[in-house]
């Protein structure tokens, strides 16, 4: 197929037409004419966009071509190009999987603010064939796909603005209704060690109205500082990986998950071992047979199958398949490396989103299939610091980041996912602006958009309004934990209740969400959001997702936490039962802080194995009291009520 030929001058350039089908212009009342030659191997179906623009007939000058409906061009778009029209003519070239949007139905010339049909120097009629047969509402889902946020607490050079940036991308998606976002890696910067970065990037998170879920795929900042195991382990404590949604399956640090309404498979892959990726093998071989695994499930079976993975590959695809502008990819000559490439030309229907270049979207590096010899291949650029071509040195340069000008410079993807088509649209996160360069079509997978039957798993026994008792209360010892009165047959709730408990439950979000999974963080955001038509129904709404703010996990296994009020240096826990022990006890993990500014650790332990813990100082100068691990009826049960003016607390959640 043929490729977008690169220029740092040019937001996009001519491509020579192959195979073209040309449509006559149709001109309303403007003088102009714009005609349209399809071309390239999609040149006959309904959507795609390759093929050259003909602007003539118009005044010497800037001109900007527009998608538009009837009416006007479409609202929330960039231009689809600014021309230069000399002799009365000009010419712009869209490249390969370039999209014509779901709403167009026009395509207008305009040479002033005045984007109205009616007054357009020229217009063209989308032929009946090449238009999408649906509107941007009729998406089946849409999620955003954002790369490269990089929180960074110290607002070093580059990402000074990366929180700003970070909370205009969350903004963006409550504008979109976005199902879900997923990222495709350096989530943090990382320049001192992750927890104070991934506690600012939750914190960001809980203050943002967003409310539904986010995965992210780990790049190669998170193993900037620490070993791997590590930055791994704060990676997968600080996002989704703790387990409490239902829909991650798997306990490492790579997972997949399964979109619910269409049974859509989104793969989440890591760098395990090195900040520079060219450097060595960055995938074990446990992961790529996981990975194979995965694929082999679902792979050809009415799915759309989206891999999420950081590093982009050498000369290889989206983001640098020839040009090799980005010093640090992942290199062809590394075992993992060519495994990689292997799986991905094994599974052309596949669509394989990355990043870690943060290329801006302008230079049309973002789509390639490798002429058809590989999968479909999605190339992110950043949220918090997009690049640009420096064409002297043949590099990408970050110096735009430092100045003020670049303040509104953050891009990623707003995807809808239809019947037949999935289509990648760029955008300007900043202000929530689409560029139509820079948006991408490929076919979907699902032959028709049909609940796929999952196998039915039961349920983990859950405290739910439907049967919650005085004992159950009862249980719930923390305070936080305490609903104003239980949901039976004999209470009554009134509006009080209800206020009482929407206050503990903002109360929650407020203090504790660093504390557990997101997934349950953010689904108790939704429940505090939403509006409900009578108190009964949003006491019990509230309730569910107040209750569960703790989530379980997997065959036993809860996270326990430390608050290193002592100052201790290499805190450890010792664990044991009657049966079994560690010995001398295990290192915790950094985590975090409390919101005293506490060190925070954590350590995930296996239930069924220990019942006491201690935590030590690194040997046994110094010890903290001996605490059970017990759980009651499946349910929460808080060891050591969380006192905040004790030397040690623990809290124990996820129980089965």
């Amino acid at each position: 197929m043929n490729k977008l030929t690169r220029a740092a001058a040019a937001a996009m350039c001519a491509l020579t037409a192959v195979s073209a089908i040309t449509f006559a212009p149709v001109t309303a009342s403007a003088a102009g004419r714009l005609s349209y030659s399809f071309s390239g191997e999609e040149k006959d179906k309904a959507g795609y966009a390759e093929g050259t623009i003909t602007l003539s007939g118009v005044p010497d000058g800037q001109c900007k071509l527009c998608w538009a409906d009837d009416k006007c061009a479409l609202k929330g778009f960039y231009e689809l190009a600014q021309v230069e029209v000399s002799g009365g003519s000009a010419s712009f070239t869209l490249g390969d999987h370039t999209v014509i949007p779901a709403d167009a139905v026009k395509l207008i010339a305009v040479s002033g603010d005045d984007t109205a049909v009616s007054s357009a120097e020229a217009v063209y009629d989308i032929p009946e064939s090449k238009r999408l047969k649906y509107k941007s509402s009729d998406a089946n889902y849409t999620f955003m796909d954002y790369s490269d946020i990089h929180i960074d607490k110290a607002a070093r050079p580059f990402y000074q603005f990366s929180d700003l940036h970070f909370e205009k991308a969350l903004k963006a998606a409550v504008n979109r209704g976005a199902d879900f976002i997923v990222t495709a890696g350096d989530n943090i910067n990382n320049g001192e060690g992750p927890g104070e970065e991934f506690d600012r990037y939750r914190e960001i998170l809980a203050d943002s109205d967003y409310a539904n879920p986010i995965y992210e795929a780990s790049g190669n900042h998170e193993l900037r500082v620490g070993t791997p195991e590590e930055a791994l382990s704060a990676f997968a404590n600080a996002t989704g990986l703790d387990g409490s949604s239902g829909d991650v399956t798997g306990k490492k640090p790579y997972y997949f998950v399964e979109e619910k309404k269409s049974g859509d498979i989104f793969i989440f892959m890591v760098l395990e071992y090195l900040f520079s990726p060219n450097e060595g093998d960055e995938f074990s071989d446990e992961q790529l047979k996981w990975f194979e695994g995965v694929l082999d499930e679902y792979y050809g079976k009415n799915r759309n199958i989206y891999l999420i993975e950081h590093a982009l590959i050498d000369k290889y695809g989206a983001g640098d398949d020839k040009d090799s502008y980005y010093s640090v990819p992942l290199l062809p000559k590394h075992k993992s490396t060519r495994k990689f490439i292997k799986i991905l030309e094994a599974h052309p229907d596949l669509i394989w989103i990355s990043g870690h270049t943060h290329i801006a979207l302008k230079y049309g590096y973002n789509y390639s299939d490798n002429n058809g010899q590989s999968c479909h291949m999605i190339h992110d650029s950043s949220v918090s610091c997009p690049t640009i071509l420096n064409m002297n040195s043949h590099s990408l340069s970050y110096n735009a980041a430092k100045e003020e000008e670049y303040k509104d410079f953050s891009e990623g993807y707003w995807v809808q996912v239809f019947d037949d088509a999935i289509i990648f649209n760029g955008e300007n996160l900043y202000y929530d602006k689409i560029y139509p360069s820079a948006c991408y079509i490929m076919e979907s997978c699902r032959s028709t958009f049909v609940r796929v039957p999952r196998e039915e798993k039961p349920e983990t026994a859950k405290i739910t309004p439907d049967y919650i008792t005085n004992r159950d209360i009862a249980t719930l010892a923390h305070q936080y934990l305490t609903l104003p009165k239980s949901v039976s047959d004999e209470c009554k709730i009134t509006s009080d209740d209800v206020a009482a408990l929407r206050e503990r439950a903002e109360k929650l979000l407020v203090t504790l969400y660093s504390y557990s999974s997101y997934d349950c963080y953010q689904a108790l955001k939704k429940a505090v959001k939403s509006e409900y038509s009578d108190d009964a129904e949003e006491y019990a709404a509230l309730s569910k997702a107040y209750l569960s703010f703790y989530p379980y996990t997997y065959e036993g296994e809860i996270n326990i936490y430390f608050a290193n009020t002592m100052g201790w240096k290499h805190p450890r826990v010792k664990l044991w039962s009657a049966k079994d022990s560690n010995g001398n006890g295990e290192k915790l993990i950094r985590s975090g802080q409390t919101e005293n500014g506490t060190p925070l650790y954590t350590l995930r332990v296996n239930s069924r194995r220990y019942n006491q813990l201690q935590f030590t100082d690194g040997g046994d100068t110094e010890v903290s009291d001996i605490h059970g691990i017990s759980g009651v009826d499946n349910k929460l049960y808080t060891i050591n009520t969380m006192d905040r003016e004790a030397p040690y607390y623990v809290f124990v959640e996820d129980y089965k």
